[in-house]
């Protein structure tokens, strides 16, 4: 018997100067037929720890240095046939932006918070949500 389970993830948000960092995904993750925005973020892998899990998602993406976190949101998100449960996490890091993983990512961009594109992935959206709302969101 195949039983298919949730995976989990962390969602994060990355916040400077009261401007966002969304990466503008590459046609391999469309959502609803249309390119999308999106928050870093990967798989946690078997024994790490959740800050463990968002420093290595940024260094891997980005290739900067995470120095602070924190837990604002939990997402369900079924999107491209998948079930993941994804943990939204707050960052503070250091270092230049670098486009590390071209086959997932287009580009990087800050955007000011009044200023956010509506074309978001479901988790991007509810990460996004939980830090200018500035209240915990569980997403269903």
């Amino acid at each position: 018997m195949n039983k298919k389970m949730p995976k989990v993830n962390v969602d994060i948000l990355v916040v400077r100067d009261n401007k966002i960092l969304l990466g503008h995904l590459t046609e391999k993750w469309n959502y609803q037929g249309n390119q999308v925005y999106g928050v870093p973020g990967r798989d946690i892998l078997f024994g790490e720890t959740i800050g463990d899990a968002a420093k290595r998602s940024i260094k891997e993406d980005l290739g900067c240095k995470v120095i602070a976190y924190r837990v604002i949101a939990v997402n369900a998100n079924f999107a491209l046939e998948n079930h993941y449960i994804g943990i939204g996490i707050l960052v503070e890091m250091k270092g230049k932006i670098k486009n590390l993983k071209l086959e997932d990512w287009e580009k990087w961009e800050w955007f000011e918070e009044k200023k956010i594109p509506n074309n978001l992935f479901p988790a991007a959206k509810n990460v996004i949500d939980s830090y200018l709302e500035e209240k915990f969101i569980v997403s269903e």
